[in-house]
């Protein structure tokens, strides 16, 4: 089988909470890594505390890649994803450099070792959805999904507009149904067995507790105001792409002034575990090597064994 990419690579996989940015960066500072983000809210400019975002000094003394390289104001999905993935794993490799993937976005993660289709896309067929959506309701969408492709609208996640919009566009540009374009081959991308996979864990309890810490201190540095900020700057709704993220959706409502703090907060905690419970059933789904359980050893020096005996196999 053919892969896209035949360059070795590491994977740093886990749910929200358990410290892979911290230790992504350690790793690349004791290792010949470049960190390739795989977190779909950081890479929007100027979406830092609500992301938890590496600091710009850490930014400017480790290489990132995939970290604000969109407008909020943009959309992003998994096609794009691969796309910048392809430029910065090309660059990586002129650096002499491994790629290490890491971040809490397990779908783009399943991407690079399933692959994906490369479905046709076009931007004005894709206003023209917009278009329907917003002059006949996003009801109607759905009801034509199901008369195009009655198999495809059981399966797909009707409460997500964006997936809706482009199996839509997919099915009127390629005139077939999306359930049949799936059957056919999809393009891989990395090989799972030539890479290294680590995963970071907890019990569910400790990263309930984690969680809420965190959204916390995301509250104290400024989040509301960079929020606000955001909203004004770039002219964003409840529907830009960027403002379902985690933590601005929940408090989206609250800097327009629809529901209370406390409320926001409520719904941010409750989103964020049933994010964490759906990331580990997600990492059930992966050949990990060595998993970091808990936050009682250095992350670094956990992982280390298993890393230096994968670079020497490189070698």
């Amino acid at each position: 089988m053919k892969f896209r990419f035949q360059s070795p690579a590491v994977f740093l996989i886990g749910p929200t909470a358990t410290g892979k940015t911290d230790t992504a960066i350690k790793l690349a500072e004791k290792y010949p890594f470049e960190i390739i983000s795989v977190d779909s809210a950081m890479v929007f400019k100027d979406m830092n505390i609500g992301t938890c975002k590496p600091s710009s000094q850490n930014l400017e003394r480790i290489p990132h890649h995939l970290i604000d390289i969109l407008k909020p104001d943009a959309k992003f999905d998994a096609g794009l994803f691969i796309n910048y993935v392809e430029s910065a794993v090309k660059n990586i490799n002129k650096n002499n450099k491994i790629p290490l993937f890491a971040g809490g976005t397990m779908m783009f993660h399943k991407v690079l070792f399933d692959g994906m289709h490369d479905f046709p896309r076009d931007a004005n067929l894709r206003q023209e959805i917009n278009l329907t959506k917003k002059n006949n309701g996003y009801e109607h969408l759905l009801d034509e999904l199901k008369q195009l492709d009655p198999e495809t609208f059981q399966l797909i996640d009707v409460k997500n507009p964006r997936r809706v919009e482009r199996a839509l566009e997919i099915i009127k540009l390629t005139k077939t149904k999306l359930s049949l374009l799936k059957k056919e081959p999809s393009n891989k991308f990395f090989d799972s067995q030539k890479c290294l996979i680590l995963g970071m864990n907890d019990s569910k309890k400790e990263l309930d507790i984690a969680a809420e810490r965190r959204l916390k201190n995301i509250i104290t540095e400024g989040f509301l105001n960079e929020l606000e900020k955001l909203i004004n700057s770039y002219k964003l709704t409840s529907e830009s792409h960027s403002m379902n993220s985690i933590n601005y959706k929940q408090f989206f409502p609250h800097v327009m002034g629809a529901i209370t703090f406390e409320e926001a907060f409520k719904n941010a905690i409750s989103a964020t575990r049933k994010l964490v419970k759906t990331q580990q059933t997600w990492m059930k789904k992966f050949d990990i090597s060595l998993t970091k359980i808990g936050s009682d050893q250095n992350e670094s020096r956990f992982f280390s064994d298993t890393i230096e005996t994968y670079l020497k196999e490189l070698k």
